[in-house]
């Protein structure tokens, strides 16, 4: 090998080196000023660039963000689920102010928001009374089926 060729090699290594080294200063200086190994750490005590903190600092800064980008991703998917429920309950109400009130004379459907909410609550209260009712009836059926089972109060009394 000639002299030529190890010169020609040693420059292109060490244009090799000064780049890999212009991009991990430029790494160093792209990290948040808090993280380990940002551009406030760059110099070592002997003055130099401490590449091992900033190739640290740089590897822990990128799992940060895909943490972040998979949480905002999650976000994202939680708000459009959100979206779709809110215009299923919008069509659910609209569709019970047309069940519930008719339009007048017009065509014009005379109805407030109180109005609609004073409905829906009746009907709620309805519902929670024939609940009731029906839990009722079960509790009263079940009484009477057991009922064979236990003396009267009048014969614990004694009056009987």
């Amino acid at each position: 090998m000639s002299v030529w060729h190890v010169l020609s090699f040693v420059k292109v290594e060490r244009r090799r080196r000064f780049n890999i080294n212009d991009k991990i200063k430029e790494l160093g200086t792209l990290l948040p000023k808090n993280m380990e190994g940002s551009s406030s750490e760059l110099n070592g005590k002997d003055g130099r660039v401490n590449k091992g903190t900033i190739l640290k600092g740089t590897v822990d800064y990128v799992k940060e963000l895909r943490l972040e980008v998979s949480i905002l991703r999650r976000n994202d998917e939680l708000v459009m689920a959100l979206r779709n429920e809110n215009a299923i309950l919008q069509k659910r109400v609209a569709s019970k102010v047309e069940q519930h009130l008719s339009p007048s004379k017009d065509g014009i459907l005379g109805v407030t928001f109180y109005i609609f909410v004073d409905i829906c609550e009746n009907n709620m209260q309805l519902e929670n009374h024939a609940n009731r009712l029906q839990s009722l009836r079960k509790e009263l059926n079940f009484v009477k089926e057991t009922d064979w089972q236990y003396d009267s109060i009048e014969k614990i009394l004694g009056q009987n």
